[in-house]
């Protein structure tokens, strides 16, 4: 199982974009928590962590990259649970 956190500029659809990238590496999603925070620029900023297990291993990187990818993404953190 990994523990999944993602620091994006907030957005309609972000949390949705992160469970698609998810689904499309087997993963499933076990818990997982959303909260957004208006940070001293006042803009609004999201931090999605998730557990998820995947059904085939699956490796950081790979993981990472594909989370970076989503518009707005500025730090992706995964940790081996």
């Amino acid at each position: 199982m990994k523990r999944i956190e993602v620091i994006s500029l907030d957005r309609i659809g972000l949390v949705g974009e992160i469970s698609n990238v998810i689904r499309r590496l087997n993963g499933n999603i076990i818990s997982h928590t959303a909260n957004v925070v208006t940070n001293d620029k006042n803009i609004p900023v999201s931090h999605f962590t998730a557990d998820v297990s995947f059904e085939t291993a699956s490796e950081n990187d790979m993981v990472s990259r594909r989370l970076r990818r989503i518009k707005n993404v500025q730090q992706v953190k995964i940790t081996d649970l």
